[in-house]
């Protein structure tokens, strides 16, 4: 019997608490709740982990983070600029499949290269939307330079033959 009234005891105890809070927080106009979102944002903290974001200026193209990503959500493709350096001319990341696990940034050996940003608002209709596109463009590999250049030669020397 006097388990019985002790249960009873501490469930009345908790739904008082839980009462008093809605109270203090309802009745007391200076103590706002609710923040009114599309006007005032959230600013969220130091550590979050939003979209990634490649800053493709200083990116050496090594794809350590490509490699690193358990869920492959990073393709990259790179090719060789005339400095004998990889450049990457497709860098996309699919943020529908992203996991935020961090490892690509952890990976990644050029500082502030691969990071996540600080926006959480990338909501989209299709998941193609989802897909983010870096990279410097289609450049041609010096394979295809090559061969444009043969091309032109043998017209070239059609032409004069003729």
């Amino acid at each position: 019997m006097a388990g019985y009234f002790k249960k009873m005891f501490t469930a009345l105890n908790s739904v008082l608490t839980g009462m008093g809070i809605t109270i203090k927080y309802g009745v007391n106009p200076k103590a706002e709740v609710t923040q009114q979102y599309p006007e005032v944002k959230r600013e969220p903290p130091d550590r979050f982990r939003g979209k990634l974001f490649v800053n493709i200026n200083i990116c050496t193209g090594c794809t350590a983070c490509a490699r690193i990503c358990p869920v492959d959500v990073i393709t990259l493709k790179t090719v060789r600029d005339e400095n004998k350096k990889l450049r990457p001319v497709i860098f996309d990341i699919n943020n529908a499949r992203c996991i935020y696990c961090g490892l690509c940034v952890e990976a990644c050996p050029v500082d502030n290269c691969l990071y996540f940003e600080k926006k959480y608002e990338f909501s989209a209709y299709t998941k193609e939307d989802l897909i983010s596109h870096f990279g410097l463009g289609e450049a041609q590999s010096p394979g295809k330079k090559a061969e444009e250049k043969t091309a032109d030669v043998t017209k070239e020397q059609k032409e004069a033959a003729q």
